[in-house]
């Protein structure tokens, strides 16, 4: 049986040659797949519909558009489609648009409740025959964003 101690220094990674090769490899990989990543959510953002693009978009068609809500109740929301400046700044448009949603509806970044006069709201859904929109998700942008 070997009396032998071992010191924190002959244990220590770093202190190997194939150590250090080992620990730079795995910096390097984790730097690759974090550019990677981040990358991929750059490509997964989706944008909004512009004027001109909602108003080409027919009947069952994706719409994913931007609104102040100018008149919301059960069931139904009124508001102006809004253009994207850059990240936090939409400008109105004189395009109305009216939303149909209900429980179905996923309500994120806040509650049904907010879904009300003067909200900004991301909608996601299908386009009608009457070129409404049949809301699966409403992200609401109020507090995010800022409306000029």
């Amino acid at each position: 049986m070997s009396d032998t101690i071992y010191s924190s220094e002959k244990l220590s990674i770093t202190g190997h040659p194939v150590g250090i090769v080992v620990l730079a490899l795995l910096s390097i990989s984790s730097l690759v797949f974090v550019w990677h990543g981040a990358g991929r959510i750059m490509r997964m953002q989706t944008q909004a519909a512009s004027t001109s693009e909602f108003a080409e978009l027919k009947n069952e068609d994706q719409a994913k558009i931007v609104i102040e809500i100018s008149e919301a109740s059960e069931g139904r929301i009124h508001g102006r489609l809004l253009e994207k400046k850059d990240e936090t700044h939409y400008m109105p448009t004189a395009n109305s648009v009216e939303i149909r949603w209900g429980k179905s509806t996923a309500v994120v970044m806040g509650k049904a409740e907010d879904v009300r006069s003067g909200a900004v709201v991301y909608v996601t859904g299908k386009v009608g025959a009457d070129h409404s929109v049949e809301a699966k998700q409403i992200v609401v942008l109020t507090g995010y964003v800022q409306v000029k």
